[in-house]
């Protein structure tokens, strides 16, 4: 096959990715936000039309406005003709397909056979994902308790994933070269404060793990472009982290603080909570023994594994206090860091289910089983949240 036809496939690929993301996800996403049920995209909606009105973004109420911005922005460039919530129905439905191209774009090109429908079927379907929530049969509960993946009820963490994706693209970038250009330093931090303009949990759990791995490659003096860390994801993302911390925690209007509370926002939700981590974790747990000897040499791998650590750390034992505690937006933390490892993962398995090493047939059929009953999580929330009013 020429170089011509190869080409047109892997376009052609992409587009039937991001087809089948946003084709997948128009029920769902039309029965949670335009029909009364359990969501916060109403709360959404009323925050940008607060800012419609007014023309100010008040930190102490809306420290993350990107998604505000957005909508507000569809709205006024249509002259009103599509409206906030059909803004936000429109941009979950493109947010989908950004996700699905970013990981189709990441797990890169293979040459062995079958190799182009297994980068398809992985880019659609890390999509749908959700803890395998077994417990659901003794307690109800489909999402409370676990490390949600999958998020239906949410816009800013669904928004936040393809940027952070972006953001793990360009650190590998930065982790593993020497040097890069400055468009990508400056795309790298273009990156970081959407991010973090979106929903800041990204950052606070990406940051610390990048400064721990650049630490750590400084330590064990392994090249790796320091430029790009520093002014491509640190400077930025602790400016922008800074301001929204002063804006909402240093106001006295709102008298919120950062608080140690081990278990008990979790706890306020659901029962079972080990159990439910374990399996929210099956895939990426799975993962660590199958790449275990790569966890020092691989840097996004072990990048990912630092992230999802400070994510669970920040989920199970930080909250916000008074009225915000029960908020759980801490909970978003350990929810991205896991989204992100499991991509990490992914693409790692890819590679590695096409080896022809006999001796790791057992640790392929792990893979594949655990990813399945993931999946199978996640068809089980989809209809969950097709057919309920709630997302619980």
């Amino acid at each position: 096959m020429n170089i011509k036809k190869m080409k047109f496939f892997k376009y052609n690929n992409l587009f039937i990715t991001i087809f089948l993301c946003i084709l997948t996800s128009i029920p769902v996403y039309y029965v949670r936000i335009t029909t009364p049920v359990d969501s916060d995209y109403g709360v959404h909606v009323k925050l940008a039309q607060n800012i419609l009105d007014s023309g100010v973004i008040e930190l102490a109420t809306t420290s993350h406005p990107i998604l505000h911005i957005i909508i507000i922005s569809v709205t006024k460039l249509t002259g009103g003709l599509i409206g906030l919530y059909a803004s936000l129905f429109i941009l979950q439905l493109v947010v989908q397909g950004m996700i699905g191209a970013a990981v189709y774009y990441w797990i890169g090109d293979g040459t062995k056979k079958h190799w182009e429908l297994w980068r398809v079927f992985s880019s659609v379907s890390v999509t749908l994902l959700a803890p395998f929530m077994i417990l659901a049969l003794e307690d109800g509960l489909f999402y409370f308790g676990y490390i949600g993946l999958a998020n239906y009820h949410n816009p800013t963490i669904h928004l936040l994933k393809p940027f952070a994706l972006g953001c793990l693209i360009l650190a590998e970038k930065g982790l593993n070269r020497n040097s890069n250009n400055s468009l990508l330093i400056i795309l790298s931090a273009t990156f970081i404060i959407l991010s973090a303009g979106i929903k800041p949990n990204f950052a606070l759990t990406f940051l610390p793990a990048l400064g721990i791995v650049f630490l750590y490659l400084l330590i064990t003096k392994q090249e790796f472009d320091k430029n790009m860390i520093i002014w491509g994801f640190a400077v930025p993302s602790l400016l922008v982290l800074t301001i929204q911390y002063f804006g909402l925690y240093g106001n006295k209007d709102t008298n919120i603080a950062i608080i140690w509370a081990p278990f008990i926002v979790k706890k306020a939700f659901s029962d079972f909570l080990f159990i439910k981590f374990l399996l929210s974790s099956l895939f990426v747990l799975q993962g660590l023994v199958v790449f275990r000897h790569q966890l020092l040499t691989d840097r996004i791998l072990l990048l990912g594994w630092i992230m999802f650590s400070i994510g669970i750390f920040q989920t199970y034992f930080l909250a916000e206090s008074g009225e915000r505690m029960l908020h759980a937006n801490f909970g978003w933390s350990g929810q991205i860091a896991l989204f992100l490892l499991i991509v990490i993962i992914l693409r790692k398995s890819l590679i590695f289910y096409f080896t022809d090493k006999i001796q790791s047939n057992l640790e392929k059929l792990a893979g594949l089983i655990t990813y399945s009953m993931h999946l199978a999580g996640g068809i089980a929330y989809y209809l969950y949240c097709l057919f309920s009013i709630h997302y619980r």
